[in-house]
């Protein structure tokens, strides 16, 4: 029988919801190994550590969801975000820029086409800083940068973000969200992006960059939409009406309450 070679992929950042999707639609395809050890203010020892389980492991590729969206304008939290956005994946970088590993960083699509930051985000300007740096580094690494708008789907338990948020109040509060804005948003279902990072896998350019738009929705018709499929009016919906992606979250949603009702007193203490 043909064993067939399965690259080694590194996660580092594994509670992200990106990435537990991503773990769960290509575990038999290729070989995952996790870093479990949170990167400090002094990264020596971590430095250290990450080293050798590089070198143990045999590792192809660092995939890193590690990263800091605090994206208000006076963030109490600077320091962290700088450090997980920006000096994290430089010094991942620096560390194996000698050995053939190849990354896949995100960034936000908050930098704009003619690659400036909003400049009054630190979280903007942490990942410019990051593609900036990255972009003239003397690196014999392929390093791949996916530039998102906000990705919703299943296991994301951040209420804090829109979607997640709107599935709280529906199965919790059992009533119908009422917005009377238009406000709109450009998402991204999560299955849609998992197959553009496992492409990065075999990019061969030194430095990547790949935009990936999101749908734009008007709030209040995705809330309507949200609010029949709880109603139980989508029988008859199929993957390709606007709405099936919602309604494939909401049911995630419903089946796993007892872990979003413990992870949501975080957010709404009167749940």
């Amino acid at each position: 029988m043909r064993i067939k070679f399965k690259m080694r992929i590194l996660i580092v950042g594994k509670k992200s919801f990106i990435a537990q999707n991503f773990i769960k639609k290509y575990s038999k395809r290729v070989k995952f190994f996790y870093f479990n050890h949170y990167f400090p203010d002094n990264y020596n020892e971590f430095a250290r550590k990450i080293s050798l389980y590089v070198s143990k492991k045999k590792i192809d590729h660092i995939l890193n969801f590690i990263g800091n969206n605090d994206n208000s304008l006076f963030p109490i939290n600077g320091k962290n975000i700088l450090r997980d956005n920006y000096i994290l994946p430089l010094v991942l970088v620096n560390l194996f820029k000698k050995k053939k590993i190849s990354f896949t960083f995100f960034l936000s699509t908050e930098i704009d086409k003619v690659d400036k930051p909003n400049e009054n985000s630190l979280y903007s300007l942490s990942k410019f800083f990051l593609q900036d740096s990255l972009r003239f580094f003397s690196t014999k690494n392929n390093i791949s940068f996916i530039k998102i708008d906000n990705v919703y789907g299943p296991h994301d338990l951040n209420f804090n973000r829109l979607v997640p948020s709107l599935m709280l109040k529906l199965l919790f509060y059992n009533k119908k969200i009422k917005v009377n804005f238009a406000q709109k948003k450009k998402l991204i279902y999560v299955k849609d992006l998992l197959p553009i990072i496992f492409k990065t896998f075999k990019n061969k350019k030194t430095f990547n960059i790949i935009n990936v738009k999101g749908k734009t929705y008007n709030i209040s018709k995705l809330c309507k939409n949200i609010n029949e499929a709880l109603l139980n009016k989508h029988k008859n919906i199929n993957k390709n009406n606007a709405c099936y992606n919602f309604i494939e979250t909401l049911m995630w949603y419903k089946h796993n309450l007892s872990a979003i009702k413990k992870e949501a007193k975080k957010y709404h203490k009167t749940i």
